[in-house]
């Protein structure tokens, strides 16, 4: 089911304060850096199996309880993630990860449905993203000079009217998140962040890889295009084909869930 359009004019008064209320977590000035995805019309588990993992492996566990599985230097790079559903929409919710931004997890969360990123960088970068059947649809840094999309940017408008209308210097990302509930009806409250949530860690050698782009034609050096274009002209030594080397475009497909 795909739903229609961003909100317009927000309804109300955005929260002023960002540390109460049910965004307390977002903003949280200990909360360093998140990424949190909303998928619309799939379940927890399949929201884990998008992101490359094997969900028969995860359990619940609360916020707390899910940091144990960091590891800290002694595993190899990857991310916690804590899946959750909110009505007709699942959520994603990682501690100091990035797996929620990345093309392949959001192409295989977004298949014949639509999916929202939201990111905190702890390089003081945020994101938002929102990916329809595979394709990024918009994606934009809020707040961020310079980084408004090509039109239509729905999304960008939206956020930044919420932006605009907090009266905040510094508004942080929930009004980008408000922007986000007011379309899909989900609120990611504190008390269903702390959880407890289907939890698992994943490698970054096993999440979803990156869909990859077609190969570009090789360019044809100027001096010698002159000469392929005579009928009957064989090709320069240096633009043959290398015998036994494939001439097929090899493509890739997203990972299925099994």
């Amino acid at each position: 089911m795909m739903l229609g359009a961003p909100p317009g004019k927000p309804e109300g008064t955005p929260v002023k304060d960002s540390t109460t209320g049910p965004w307390a977590w977002a903003g949280d000035p200990r909360a360093v850096m998140w990424c949190v995805t909303i998928t619309h019309g799939i379940s927890p588990e399949e929201v884990l199996a998008r992101y490359g993992a094997d969900a028969r492996t995860a359990r619940p566990l609360t916020r707390q309880q899910a940091t144990r599985l960091a590891g800290g230097d002694l595993l190899p790079e990857g991310s916690v993630l804590q899946a959750g559903q909110l009505g007709d929409w699942s959520f994603c919710f990682e501690e100091y990860g990035v797996m929620g931004r990345m093309p392949g997890p959001l192409s295989a969360l977004s298949r014949d449905t639509e999916t929202f990123s939201v990111l905190r960088g702890g390089d003081g970068m945020d994101g938002f993203a929102h990916w329809r059947d595979g394709e990024c649809a918009e994606r934009f840094e809020p707040g961020a000079a310079g980084t408004k999309p090509r039109p239509p940017h729905p999304w960008w408008d939206a956020v930044q009217e919420r932006l605009d209308a907090s009266g905040e210097e510094y508004p942080g990302l929930v009004p980008v998140l408000e922007a986000t509930a007011h379309h899909t009806g989900a609120v990611l409250d504190t008390d269903t962040r702390d959880g407890p949530l289907l939890t698992l860690r994943l490698e970054d050698s096993d999440r979803t890889p990156d869909p990859r782009t077609p190969q570009q034609a090789p360019r044809v050096p100027e001096d010698v295009r002159g000469v392929l274009a005579r009928p009957g002209s064989p090709p320069p030594p240096t633009m043959r084909q290398a015998v036994n080397v494939p001439s097929t475009r090899h493509t890739h497909a997203v990972k299925e869930e099994g």
